[in-house]
């Protein structure tokens, strides 16, 4: 087999492999996950580039200080969740090394200097914005106005 001819294989192949992939990485989420219900905030903006897209603000926002972490800079966390009565989650500790089980999360949590004597940190969640297709936009926005008039806080 003439070399041009085994790479041009091989990139057929890899252009294959790569999207399988990913479509095999989330049925496994789809089949294996755990579904965590946290309340969020979702105000409902409008960009004129993208479209309109829901900016998902999960909470809590801020969170009691993990033992050992220092000021300034982003430290990865992993948070572990528990559910209440009402089928919720919130996050029931947070820690600095790897945890395992089904209901634990990767976030990113800030300490800023000025708030270096300050026992909680500020999380920052891998979500938050959901786009959506134009045509659901109506319907979605008539569903989050529901949701807030009645004073309770979308999940």
């Amino acid at each position: 087999m003439r070399p041009a001819t085994f790479i041009f294989l091989t990139a057929v192949g890899a252009q294959w492999l790569v999207p399988l992939a990913g479509v095999w990485e989330q049925e496994q989420i789809l089949t294996q996950g755990t579904i965590v219900r946290i309340r969020c905030a979702a105000p409902d903006p409008y960009d004129p580039l993208r479209g309109r897209f829901l900016a998902v603000q999960p909470e809590p926002t801020e969170f009691a200080r993990p033992a050992g972490m220092h000021e300034g800079k982003t430290t990865t966390v992993w948070a572990t969740f528990k559910t209440d009565d009402q089928g919720l989650s919130t996050i029931a500790s947070l820690s600095l090394e790897p945890v395992s089980g089904k209901t634990v999360i990767k976030l990113a949590a800030r300490l800023p200097r000025w708030k270096s004597d300050d026992e909680n940190v500020r999380l920052e969640w891998p979500v938050d914005r959901f786009y959506l297709n134009e045509g659901f936009a109506a319907e979605a926005d008539r569903r989050m106005a529901e949701l807030f008039r009645d004073g309770k806080q979308p999940v």
